[in-house]
């Protein structure tokens, strides 16, 4: 199954229609003498709750409002969609409403949702924002899937939000700490597990690893379980290495990510083994990880260093969106060569 996701365009609004949104809940959340307990109910709802064209409603509403929403296809059928609208609020922290998601009945489970999810919160980010606010639907698998991305009861609750529904559950998911995974198109960044030893010493011994980077080849698998040990370490640490494995879809380990600190900042590194590259995956791993990570580390700017004569790390930098600050000799590894110094601003 190949699904898609991009932004819908306004004119779109009335695709949602192609979402067979019926659902049969079984138990939901109830707040009974104070405490809150699941309970059966065993409701079959055969549409969008309250009705299609409230839900279609809300959608324009989102365009008109400048926010966000973005669409799952199987093909050319809608299969699924999130919206984010753009008015922010609250007190303790600037909020903005995730609305509405949907995913059409036989597509559940999938993981479509939540990388819905995790599309939308990336593009959010961009707007300067802290956190989602989310009304959720009571339903014990509705509730399950927000807690599963890391979502948690709201620290602020909007009356007027929280009216429209009491029964509702008001959810909060922080935009400005880094959650794994990060989803992206064609791979996600997680973090390393001891099993992943082996494919890390394989993916360390191409000859551009053993040319640009000798520091990060790994001859034995216990080099690398020793390597990786270190770094799982690092990820409680402040002033450590971040780094982060790249996965393909089908769970294929392809290379690395990862965010070390330098005299002046913080340096971005990536590597994609031999067998995986001129495929973009360096392009699309270093994109979706930079916001996150520097929104992780609280910085505006991150700098991206390699010779000049790798010219496949520079044409990443140079998509990513980094800008050439200087190209001169220098030491590299312990060795003099023409450097290259790219930063990336926020």
């Amino acid at each position: 199954m190949d699904i898609k996701y991009r932004q819908l365009a306004q004119s779109e609004c009335e695709r949602i229609k192609e979402i067979d949104a019926s659902q049969f809940i079984k138990r939901a959340w109830r707040e009974i003498n104070g405490v809150r307990q699941l309970i059966e109910i065993n409701w079959q709802d055969n549409d969008f709750p309250n009705g299609y064209e409230t839900h279609l409603a809300a959608v324009k509403g989102t365009f008109d409002c400048g926010g966000l929403v973005i669409g799952a296809f199987d093909g050319t059928k809608l299969i699924g969609f999130c919206s984010v609208n753009s008015r922010i609020f609250g007190n303790r922290f600037k909020y903005v409403l995730l609305d509405q998601i949907f995913i059409s009945n036989e597509y559940r489970r999938k993981g479509i949702g939540e990388r819905l999810f995790f599309l939308a919160a990336e593009e959010t980010r961009l707007w300067g924002v802290e956190r989602f606010y989310i009304c959720a639907g009571s339903a014990e698998e509705t509730i399950a899937f927000y807690m599963s991305l890391g979502c948690e009861e709201a620290k602020e609750v909007y009356t007027m939000l929280y009216e429209n529904d009491t029964r509702d559950i008001q959810l909060e998911y922080d935009l400005c700490s880094l959650k794994l995974p990060i989803i992206a198109q064609r791979l996600y960044i997680t973090e390393f597990d001891m099993g992943m030893a082996e494919i890390v010493h394989l993916n360390s011994l191409d000859e551009d690893n053993r040319l640009f980077v000798p520091d990060e080849v790994f001859e034995t698998v216990d080099i690398a379980r020793e390597t990786i040990s270190w770094l799982i370490s690092c990820y409680a640490k402040k002033d450590a290495p971040l780094v982060y494995p790249i996965l393909l879809n089908d769970g294929q380990n392809i290379g690395y990510v990862q965010a070390v600190p330098i005299p002046d900042g913080w340096e971005i590194g990536y590597h994609v083994a031999k067998s995986a590259t001129g495929n973009g995956y360096a392009t699309e791993a270093v994109c979706a990880f930079l916001n996150p990570i520097m929104n992780k580390l609280g910085i505006k700017h991150i700098y991206g260093i390699c010779r000049a004569d790798n010219t496949a790390s520079r044409r990443v930098l140079e998509k990513c969106g980094f800008t050439l600050e200087s190209d001169k000799t220098g030491s590299y590894h312990r060795e003099q060569h023409r450097v290259c110094r790219y930063k990336f601003m926020k």
